[in-house]
């Protein structure tokens, strides 16, 4: 196939305008050696073009494939091999599309842009290369095709895009608010966050001045500060963070922290502000400092209601240093007023002023220091007593504090333990008069036993006229009250012995197998007769098999006599008196219950003690010792019960005696 001169040289003029000075050179010098013989042609034409970066292709005025490089056909992989000299643009098509898969559609854009021509299209190879087409129309209606590998710009260009995605992202998800200005103050960009601190929509305000979101006493030196800048490059806001305050949509004022950043591109300078709302903050900063001077206020007045505390205060945090310490500590450790202030000592230094100064000093004060320190650590909560200054005698309490820490109260007691000490010396004292009281009471009572046993005894003969008949017979109620008078003495002797045994703790038990029901009945005869002469009725209410009980018989009988006998002395004429005694898991219990005047609560405490009568006047109705109950409760604990009186004033009074239910033996036991 013949190709005019014409033809070739406008090929070297398109490769020329297409590829630059060396593509044409290397044609231009190449085809001035042609001449007009085809073979030579066709071999130089493709000698020019091959080595060529891009892909290059001639084609004639019919649409025929003249030459193509390596380059140009790489990109018809993987139709490669049906890619041939001679053929049609048409057919070249096909190989494409079929090479590549695409459909008609593209084939047939492919077919118009042999007419349109094409300028940078982009399309996408088989092995994932983009290309850009270029088509060169020639003179004799041939054309030019250049296929260019855009794969790196590709890349570079996606990468650019998926950076300037992720930060938009980023600026719109960030809590701080984002804006850039440009050097005459008109806003470029307005983050969603910066929308929501200030409450403006972005296409409010971009495009506008940034001074709309300032304060009018700010908004009108905003623009002199830029030109400042621009003029001096002096920073005063530029990289650095400041706080400021802005104006949002509904024109209220709030503070704000703002950092700026400047960015040129070019002759172009942009600022980047990074703006966070700090209402919050502000607000949590001026509780603490609210807060803050409160609690110095309260540790003032802490430290003023502690120093006026008549104890000593000592408070230590949870690392042992000295927090507080009152007045009161302070004087009573010899502290002059400038010493020992709050963080300048820990526990243990504080225990060892408690050591008394003229104590020799060594191991064994230290030790003890020591070991108290590490007790109170160990166990917050301790009272123990130390020595202070001037010899006083201080109860410590150490008591722990929430979160750690502890708090030791001093308390001078030397007053306290000079007053126990005197109760010490009285107590001694009593128990030694007591002591004598008793051997007084066993001696005048031995001493008054020997006559009193003459004068009963001899009475006792002289009533029963063993040596013959006493004349004159009016004698002998004399003798019934010699014999009365010593009888009664005689008991009022034998409780006084047997209450001083008592209160001794000496009284002696001889313990056997007691009929109680016997016990009761008998005293229960022995006192009818007393208390049908005062108006009385005695009963007793026993239940059949009461059991036995393991005690002192003549005890026993003391007991019931002498609740019974205070029961009809102490009830009026048409009253009753009823004794009851019954067994069971409580143990064995006796019950004596009257209808008499009964006492007040003060006067129940009162017979309790020896010598002691509920009616203690003068001329008082009831005759007695006041030793009746005080012995019956000393019996009765002795052996090992409980006595209870439960009384009403003019309502009677009820006497309970329940002794231990490991005493109860069943009848018929030995």
């Amino acid at each position: 196939m013949d190709l005019p001169l014409e033809a070739t040289q406008s090929v070297v003029s398109v490769l020329a305008a297409a590829a630059g000075g060396g593509l044409a050179t290397g044609i231009g010098g190449t085809l001035a050696w042609l001449g007009w013989r085809r073979r030579r042609y066709r071999r130089r034409v493709a000698r020019a073009i091959d080595g060529r970066i891009d892909g290059v292709a001639v084609y004639d005025g019919r649409a025929r494939l003249i030459a193509s490089n390596e380059a140009y056909q790489n990109f018809f992989r993987p139709g490669l091999d049906r890619l041939e000299t001679g053929m049609r643009f048409a057919d070249v098509v096909e190989v494409g599309g079929e090479a590549l898969g695409r459909d008609q559609s593209w084939r047939t854009a492919k077919l118009v842009s042999w007419r349109a021509g094409m300028v940078g299209e982009e399309d996408v190879c088989a092995d994932g290369r983009w290309v850009a087409v270029h088509t060169y129309p020639l003179p004799d209606g041939g054309q030019l095709r250049v296929l260019r590998d855009i794969t790196q710009r590709r890349q570079v260009e996606e990468s650019l895009g998926s950076t300037v995605t992720w930060l938009k992202g980023v600026m719109d998800t960030v809590l701080d608010g984002i804006l850039t200005i440009d050097e005459t103050g008109m806003v470029l960009s307005f983050n969603p966050a910066a929308q929501r601190i200030f409450g403006y929509d972005a296409d409010e305000v971009v495009g506008r001045n940034v001074t709309m979101l300032m304060p009018a006493v700010f908004a009108a030196g905003h623009q002199d500060h830029i030109d400042r800048y621009m003029k001096t490059q002096q920073r005063h806001v530029i990289g650095l963070g400041r706080e400021v305050r802005g104006r949002r949509r509904d024109g209220s004022e709030f503070p704000l922290d703002i950092s700026v950043a400047e960015m040129r591109q070019g002759d172009m300078t942009t600022f980047i502000g990074v703006i966070r709302d700090i209402t919050e903050r502000k607000r949590v900063e001026t509780a603490l400092i609210e807060g803050e001077a409160r609690f110095r206020q309260q540790a003032s007045r802490l430290q003023a209601i502690i120093d006026n505390m008549a104890q000593g205060v000592a408070v230590f945090g949870a690392d042992d240093t000295l927090s507080a310490l009152n007045q009161a500590a302070r004087r009573m450790l010899g502290l002059p007023e400038a010493e020992l202030e709050p963080g300048a000592i820990e526990l243990t230094l504080l225990l060892a002023l408690l050591v008394p100064a003229e104590t020799t000093p060594g191991p064994a004060p230290v030790g003890e220091t020591v070991r108290l320190a590490e007790a109170l650590r160990r166990q917050k909560d301790m009272v123990f007593e130390q020595r202070g200054a001037a010899g006083t005698v201080l109860e410590v309490r150490a008591s722990a504090m929430p979160g750690g820490g502890v708090i030791l109260s001093l308390t001078d007691i030397t007053e306290r333990k000079r007053t126990e000490q005197t109760l010490r010396d009285a107590k001694e004292a009593a128990e030694r008069g007591n002591r004598a009281k008793n051997t007084f009471l066993a001696n005048i009572s031995h001493e008054l036993r020997t006559p009193l046993n003459a004068i009963i005894g001899f009475s006792e003969m002289m009533k029963h006229e063993i040596f013959g008949p006493i004349t004159p017979v009016s004698y002998r109620p004399y003798l019934d009250d010699i014999h009365d008078s010593g009888m009664h003495l005689l008991e009022l002797i034998n409780d006084i012995l047997d209450m001083s045994k008592a209160e001794a703790g000496m009284t002696d038990l001889v313990e056997t197998v007691v009929d109680v029901a016997g016990i009761i009945r008998a005293s229960a005869r022995m006192l009818a007769r007393r208390a049908a002469n005062a108006g009385l009725t005695v009963e007793a209410h026993l239940p059949e098999g009461l059991p036995l009980l393991l005690a002192d018989e003549r005890r026993m009988r003391q007991i019931v006599l002498n609740l019974l006998s205070n029961a009809v002395k102490f009830t009026d004429e048409g009253g009753a008196v009823t004794i009851t005694a019954r067994a069971d898991a409580d143990g064995f219990v006796i019950v004596v219950t009257d209808s008499g005047i009964g006492m007040s609560a003060e006067e129940l405490v009162r017979v309790m003690e020896p010598f002691v009568q509920a009616d203690s006047r003068l001329s008082r109705r009831y005759e007695g010792s006041g030793l009746g109950l005080p012995l019956t409760k000393a019996l009765v604990e002795a052996h090992g019960g409980h006595f209870e009186l439960d009384s009403r004033l003019g309502q009677g009074t009820t006497a309970t005696v329940t002794l231990p239910a490991w005493r109860i033996t069943p009848l018929g036991a030995s």
